[in-house]
């Protein structure tokens, strides 16, 4: 049987942009009071995600955030005693989904206490939290002189909670953002001790800098094609041939084929509430990388949050002994087969906002 190639579609729910983060290449936090959902219009975006045709709800959120006075007068005034109340409710609400419409959570929410993680992990798939780099220096430098929380040491202790609350993550570095290229490597073997301890790394992610515009490092350049590409080819050397190596394939769609020679196994979560890019829709994309796994003898998979391997009672013990199968069974049998549909239109005024 062919190798294969998987990738998620994602419905993304961003919470809220306050963030205790000023990363130097992030415009993802704002300043000043933002309202989270309420429950009500969180059940409206799981109704318009299963529509959709989702298989991944993200949850999406800045970092130290559970104490800002705004997000606590707000969950309280929604009728919970904290932010972590709130999220867990959240989590329920989409295991509660019904069977047609077989969505499942990952949360983007930063590091998490035990207690936190505890808390959610009867209702939790999948967790991402990136390294994002093992370069100290940039503690210094325009990329996180104002992120305490983008340490490495704190990255890492985040990461080692999800192994040892036993959460399926994905990690992974920024590849661009001032490090030292050497940093990558350490990284990389930074990631393989965490997972060599606990067993809970699904995916290795490589994602690339993108200068922004309005941001204090709107004006560093992005690495080239190739250096990204050595860097994915790189870390498949290092982690082997069972982990995951993750790039998102909306953030490049040119380079599909060239990712698949460097090693990629998984295209990431592609969202269907926005186009991939400019020119490029869901249906060219998915075409393209099942031509390009197919040229190369490989065959392309939708998947679910948690990965094939920790997709166990073990893993993810809210997905058995019923949500898995009838879901394999939706995704696998024919019962629906978005990769080979386009998504029904939808009116403005129908999309939930947030």
């Amino acid at each position: 049987m062919a190798r294969e190639i998987t990738y998620c579609l994602n419905y993304p729910i961003v919470l809220t942009r306050a963030c205790a983060n000023r990363c130097g290449y992030c415009r993802f936090p704002v300043t000043g009071p933002e309202r989270l959902p309420s429950p009500r219009v969180i059940r409206r975006h799981l109704r318009e995600a299963a529509r959709r045709g989702a298989t991944q709800v993200e949850l999406i959120a800045g970092e130290g955030i559970a104490t800002d006075p705004n997000i606590v007068s707000t969950v309280r005034y929604f009728g919970f005693d904290s932010y972590q109340s709130y999220l867990t409710q959240i989590l329920q609400s989409i295991e509660g989904t019904n069977r047609r419409a077989h969505l499942f959570s990952l949360i983007n929410l930063g590091p998490l206490s035990l207690a936190e993680l505890r808390m959610m992990r009867p209702y939790l798939c999948a967790v991402r939290i990136m390294l994002e780099s093992a370069d100290a220096s940039l503690e210094f430098r325009e990329a996180h002189c104002d992120s305490p929380g983008k340490a490495p040491g704190p990255r890492l202790e985040a990461i080692l909670r999800c192994g040892k609350v036993g959460v399926p993550l994905t990690t992974g570095i920024l590849v661009g953002i001032g490090e030292r290229r050497e940093s990558r490597l350490k990284a990389f073997q930074i990631i393989a001790k965490a997972h060599e301890y606990y067993g809970h790394v699904q995916a290795v992610r490589m994602q690339m800098f993108h200068p922004v515009p309005g941001t204090p490092m709107e004006e560093v350049p992005e690495v080239s094609d190739q250096e990204f590409l050595e860097t994915v080819a790189e870390a498949r050397r290092h982690f082997g041939p069972d982990m995951a190596i993750q790039v998102s394939a909306d953030e490049h769609p040119h380079l599909i084929g060239p990712l698949l020679d460097a090693g990629v196994g998984d295209f990431g979560d592609i969202s269907v509430r926005r186009p991939p890019k400019p020119n490029v829709t869901l249906e060219t994309l998915t075409a393209t990388m099942a031509a390009e796994a197919e040229r190369r003898g490989l065959r392309l998979v939708r998947r679910f949050p948690v990965l094939a391997p920790y997709c166990t009672p073990q893993w993810y013990p809210g997905g058995f002994p019923m949500r898995i199968p009838y879901a394999r069974a939706w995704m696998f049998e024919g019962a629906y087969r978005l990769s080979h549909q386009p998504p029904r239109p939808v009116a403005p005024d129908k999309i939930p906002h947030g």
